[in-house]
């Protein structure tokens, strides 16, 4: 979605949006992480993967929205911060405190 404006020379300038909601079905990324459980390091449960972030400019993954269990706000995890454990079919989340 392109969106115009005035610069200050006058001349319209593009806007573009950042990042790209993806959901499942949109991509071969999207459909591997869908549903897919997420875990803390210490192995309690977060929720469910959601859709994914991708920048727009750089085309690349940049944060996974998380559908936590009982109905909370969705939770948006860098893709840095998350680990594939391929094991038990889930991503974990690494905190650094």
């Amino acid at each position: 979605m392109l969106r115009t404006h005035e610069g200050a020379t006058g001349r319209a300038k593009e806007s573009r949006k950042r990042f790209a909601c993806m959901t499942a079905g949109q991509s071969s990324a999207t459909e591997l992480l869908r549903s897919c459980p997420v875990v803390t390091a210490t192995g309690q449960a977060m929720g469910r993967v959601r859709s994914v972030l991708v920048d727009v400019r750089s085309r690349q993954l940049r944060f996974v929205v998380v559908a936590p269990q009982g109905g909370k706000a969705p939770v948006v995890i860098p893709w840095q911060a998350l680990y594939f454990d391929s094991s038990l079919v889930r991503l974990v989340y690494y905190t650094f405190s």
